[in-house]
């Protein structure tokens, strides 16, 4: 794990970027800062396709400029870590220009929350990869297959869904794949592929990272299984929210 210099500042940045990734999941979990889109939205706000894409371009933007001063004399190590950051907001923009079925509009104040959050993280962690690993070890190459093995399972659940849903707004119940399971495979795989960027990356902030979007997606996963078994009676009593079997 790369630490940074334990100097005032930087004690106070990862003691406050540590609350803020908490938070995330706290705050989700407690409904305090229930995030509304998808199967929570609200009655009015700004159009899904637009909200969500903002967040997830956004993000884009700062890893590139995170970058430049290091672009022209890159390593190996630098230009996978970049590559896997600008992959996985590009694909979500595709996703959801080209795949995602939307049911209803998305908060102005998650749309601006997610994108926030999610502009950090690529930032600073483009940032941060101006000091990478020296060379690419056995868990760099691990993080790499677990990248993306989560994008492309990520990806494929996504695409069940959109499948399942075809020209309808309506949910129905998810089934196929992991969904047999699970109601939240794609969340998951997500989870799997920063992992990934974790064992790529090895600086202290992608740790802090993963386990604020990890506690986020896993209090969601919570709260949409229980959305689900209220809207459908029939709805298997044995299928988890998130861990197969398990959660």
């Amino acid at each position: 794990m790369i630490f940074p210099e334990w100097t005032t500042a930087n004690l106070a940045l990862y003691a406050a970027l540590t609350l803020l990734s908490v938070g995330m999941g706290a705050g989700e979990a407690l409904g305090s800062t229930l995030m509304k889109y998808s199967k929570f939205r609200p009655q009015k706000g700004w159009h899904p396709r637009a909200g969500m894409f903002t967040l997830y371009f956004l993000p884009i933007v700062a890893t590139v400029i995170a970058a430049l001063p290091y672009l022209p004399s890159a390593s190996l190590v630098q230009v996978i870590v970049l590559t896997t950051l600008i992959t996985h907001f590009g694909k979500r923009c595709l996703e959801v220009l080209f795949l995602h079925k939307y049911s209803g509009p998305i908060d102005p104040f998650t749309t601006l929350a997610i994108a926030s959050f999610y502009t950090l993280v690529a930032g600073f962690l483009s940032y941060l990869n101006r000091w990478p690993l020296p060379a690419p070890d056995g868990l760099f190459w691990l993080g790499l297959f677990l990248f993306i093995f989560g994008e492309t399972a990520n990806f494929v659940h996504h695409k069940i869904l959109a499948d399942l849903r075809g020209a309808s707004s309506e949910y129905i119940l998810p089934r196929g794949g992991w969904f047999d399971y699970v109601v939240c495979p794609h969340y998951l795989f997500e989870i799997v592929a920063w992992l990934g960027i974790l064992l790529l990356s090895r600086h202290l902030f992608a740790l802090i990272a993963l386990l604020g979007m990890a506690g986020y997606l896993l209090a969601r996963s919570r709260r949409t299984l229980t959305w689900y078994r209220q809207k459908f009676p029939n709805f298997p009593s044995n299928r988890k929210a998130i861990l197969p079997f398990l959660f």
